[in-house]
């Protein structure tokens, strides 16, 4: 069973390589948080940083160490339900070559301990690489931002690596097991029907709609405290006001990803209808993404997060400049540049950064299908690199909307927040960015999914079509 187990591993690896790229990243920015939480608690404990400047160096990667916890377990989960996902199809295999139940869930088990513990070792050793030149650009902000301190010294200790390790391990096999246990129940010519049809409809569960309604609570608690905030201004004000748009900002993420069953789905056949070009291509890519609903799903939710990441941290800088300047500040003396908010959102953005492109990549195989299909049809080579692009267009524009939601939803504390706190808001949206930013993202979408489908242009068709149900 030993050998079998590793042979799935072994043909699997362009979808276990999709996973591994959100595990490394995740571990990397987790990692990275907590040693730099280490290395200036323990400059302020030996005297060689002031408690009171310690800010940048103590609570900045505590709350790093937060949100990159909570979008990591997004990326995660989605990555890893996307991953068997895509291997149901090999699970019926190993149901209709003899395995049982409890089999192929160890099968599953193994290959996302394997996957997991492997990425935390290069996601560790990137984070032990990446430390001390880390420290040297948040000394760097602190300059940018006016209030200089020198950079800490590096301590490396072996805790955040193993508590990340393990916490990595724990989040795939309590987001896979489940999945794993109830596909290995189903029959195994089920299983195929079903992994050949990608289902048509996704529901909301029971856990889901927990979350969901737990998220609205801890949203409508965020935007009842700005008026705690601002009932008696002071020069930490502002501050207050800028943490709690970002921490909205991340909130607002999860609740999207939460009720993406029921809201990526319909958004995306709404927009879509708006544009019925007659071009061959497109219609293909209409219809592959109206059947492949999960993927379509599990595909949007990273690019989601990372555009509204990306929007809402530049609506946030944009908001907080213009109104400094139009209340008379001095911007050139506070925090609101870009490296101020890479500092801030930075590391979660790279983790739905890799999320997103590992997801597309994961799915790079049952494409090579698809396109072979079209191919034996009729389709053009032309044609069979046109749908997939269409396809990453489609992603990226459903994740853009979302991601507006997303800094919408951040900005609105902003909007609210000042000029209950006496001061006149006023909004000069950075046109120009926000067109690079989603330009920018649509392009590596398209590279991670077209790119990778290249090949079977070159690869006979039935046997790219065999792969659909082996897989």
């Amino acid at each position: 069973m030993h050998r079998l187990q590793l042979a799935e591993l072994r043909d699997s690896w362009t979808t276990w390589l999709g996973v591994s790229l959100g595990f490394i990243t995740t571990n990397f920015a987790l990692v990275l948080s907590a040693l730099t939480l280490v290395a200036g608690s323990r400059a302020v404990q030996t005297g060689h940083l002031d408690p009171l400047d310690s800010t940048a160096f103590v609570i900045t990667p505590a709350q790093n160490l937060l949100f990159c916890a909570v979008v990591g377990m997004v990326v995660i989960g989605t990555a890893t339900n996307l991953a068997l996902s895509a291997r149901r199809g090999a699970l019926a295999r190993l149901a209709l070559n003899g395995a049982t139940p409890l089999q192929i869930v160890g099968t599953v088990m193994v290959q996302l301990v394997t996957v997991s513990l492997a990425s935390s070792l290069v996601g560790s050793l990137l984070a032990l690489l990446a430390l001390r030149p880390a420290l040297g650009f948040l000394a760097f902000e602190r300059v940018q931002a006016g209030t200089p301190m020198p950079a800490p010294e590096p301590v490396y200790s072996i805790w955040p690596f193993l508590l990340t390790a393990l916490g990595a391990v724990v989040i795939a096999v309590l987001g896979g097991l489940r999945q794993a246990a109830r596909g290995s129940l189903i029959a195994p010519v089920e299983a195929l029907r079903e992994h050949s049809a990608d289902g048509q409809t996704l529901r909301m569960t029971i856990g889901r709609i927990i979350g969901t309604v737990l998220t609205a609570l801890v949203l409508a608690a965020a935007y009842a405290s700005i008026t705690v905030f601002t009932a008696e201004p002071d020069s930490e004000t502002v501050s207050n006001l800028i943490m709690l748009s970002m921490s909205v900002l991340i909130v607002m993420a999860v609740f999207l990803a939460l009720l993406a069953p029921v809201l990526i789905g319909p958004l995306t056949r709404a927009w879509v209808r708006l544009l019925p070009l007659p071009l061959a291509s497109w219609q293909m890519a209409r219809r592959t993404v109206t059947s492949r609903a999960r993927r379509l799903t599990r595909s949007v939710v990273p690019v989601m997060m990372t555009i509204g990441l990306l929007l809402g941290m530049l609506g946030i800088w944009g908001s907080l400049e213009s109104t400094l300047i139009a209340n008379g500040y001095d911007i050139e003396i506070t925090a609101t540049g870009p490296a101020s908010l890479l500092v801030f959102l930075g590391l979660p953005l790279l983790i739905s950064l890799a999320g997103g492109v590992g997801s597309l990549i994961m799915m790079s195989r049952q494409r090579d299908a698809e396109l072979a299909l079209l191919g034996i049809v009729g389709a053009t080579p032309g044609q069979r690199v046109l749908v997939p692009l269409l396809e990453a267009v489609i992603i990226t524009v459903t994740a853009t909307l979302l991601g507006l939601i997303m800094a919408a939803g951040a900005l609105a504390v902003l909007t609210v927040g000042l000029p209950a706190a006496g001061m006149t808001y006023a909004f000069v949206p950075p046109t120009a960015m926000f067109a690079v930013t989603v330009i920018a993202t649509m392009a590596i979408t398209i590279s991670a999914t077209v790119i990778p489908t290249l090949r079977s242009l070159r690869e006979v068709e039935p046997a790219l079509i065999a792969r659909l149900v082996a897989d």
